[in-house]
């Protein structure tokens, strides 16, 4: 067998190795139960700020009830495509997920799958694609399926709404619609998208079409936690939005949010990973219906309040402490910036000494040499949580 790597690729292996022998990558939870501040990793109790839950829902009694009893009532798999039977917990979640966002929608099994079902029906031959350099990587796995199907693909420097006008007005005389791919929140250094300019820009330019990933803003933030996008209003003109269940909504699955139900039912009918992967297993779709409902009520405007207090005490205490933060917005994602890998790593490693795990972020999640910590905020964590571990990186730093 052929060992020879392609060069990208020893790069990126090599920064995974590098990470793993400093004791900070693919590593497995020791604990027997676990409760949501803490995990134990390589024999240490350490403060978790690496979890995307940021609301605390995975590990609240009414998620894990409805998940085992899904589970006694429907068995813990549910063996067949949605192109032919979908297991009867579907309806109620899609009539509360329809409810919560006051539009047409679609469940799909992860965002990954979400966007690999809805970008090719989407996007045409005739149609050009903008995507924001830093949009997930999820998102740009599908860019050569539109490739192959002759869809002219280029990116954008990050939020630059001015070169994004410029490309947006040089590519709509040459094609049918210009679809901008961009995040609602992005995942590595937690900076929202600009959606007032976005918006304006889309107001003035009729071919321009959005298609936002709003993963990592969907729960802590809008009405119901609709997200970033929809916060208090509706779905823009021309856009589609897809977020993730399986983070802040704690549970599993994706729902794509559309501005009209033909083009749902077209995703729904013929998306190719609709028709031919399996489906949302019981377990998640209980657990996913518990949460919808408490997304429904008074009590997750509670939650978002509390996870506000934590970002902000975060951002005062870094400032005082002079951290260099990729981004100063209120969200649930800090990134704080560390330089190249041996430094991310070294400073991350210092803080699992001390306690606490975060993640690394470094190529080719981030530019080389542009590494940083990624902490995640939820409610699990204490205010001394998060004061000390804001102490604990300005000593290394």
């Amino acid at each position: 067998m052929d060992r020879r790597i392609d060069p990208r690729l020893r790069l990126v292996d090599d920064a995974v190795a590098e990470g793993i022998a400093h004791g900070l990558g693919c590593l497995i939870a020791e604990d027997e139960l676990l409760a949501g501040r803490l995990v134990t990793l390589r024999g240490q109790r350490l403060v978790n700020f690496g979890s995307c839950s940021y609301l605390g829902l995975e590990t609240d009694l009414r998620l894990k009830t409805a998940a085992c009893d899904a589970v006694a009532r429907y068995g813990v798999q549910f063996a067949s495509s949605r192109a032919y039977v979908s297991c009867p917990p579907y309806a109620d979640l899609e009539r509360l997920l329809a409810e919560m966002f006051e539009a047409p929608l679609v469940v799909a099994q992860t965002t990954t799958l979400a966007h690999f079902a809805a970008l090719p029906i989407l996007i045409g031959k005739e149609d050009a694609v903008i995507c924001d350099q830093l949009v997930h990587a999820s998102v740009q796995a599908v860019l050569p399926t539109l490739q192959a199907a002759g869809t002219v693909c280029r990116f954008v420097r990050h939020n630059r709404i001015d070169r994004l006008a410029e490309l947006v007005g040089a590519l709509a005389g040459r094609h049918r619609r210009v679809w901008y791919l961009l995040d609602g929140v992005y995942s590595m250094h937690g900076d929202p998208a600009p959606f007032s300019a976005l918006r304006a820009l889309v107001a003035g330019n009729e071919q321009l079409h959005l298609y936002v990933d709003d993963s990592h803003g969907l729960s802590w933030t809008g009405r119901h936690g609709r997200g970033t996008l929809l916060a208090e209003g509706e779905l823009p003109p021309r856009t589609v939005m897809v977020a993730s269940l399986a983070k802040a909504f704690a549970a599993g699955g994706a729902v794509l949010v559309f501005p009209d139900a033909e083009t749902a039912r077209l995703v729904r009918t013929c998306g190719s990973t609709l028709i031919f992967s399996g489906p949302l297993q019981p377990a998640l779709l209980g657990a996913a219906i518990a949460s919808a409902r408490i997304h429904l009520c008074a009590e997750i405007a509670e939650r978002q309040a509390w996870l506000l207090e934590r970002i902000r005490l975060f951002n005062d205490r870094a400032a005082e402490r002079h951290l260099p933060l990729g981004a100063g917005e209120a969200t649930p994602i800090r990134f704080v910036r560390t330089g190249g890998n041996e430094a991310t790593y070294q400073v991350a490693a210092g803080l699992m000494n001390e306690g606490f795990y975060v993640n690394t972020a470094v190529f080719p999640a981030v530019s080389r040499g542009r590494g940083g910590l990624r902490v995640a905020l939820t409610i699990h964590q204490t205010a001394d949580d998060v004061t000390a571990l804001v102490d604990a990186i300005a000593a290394r730093i």
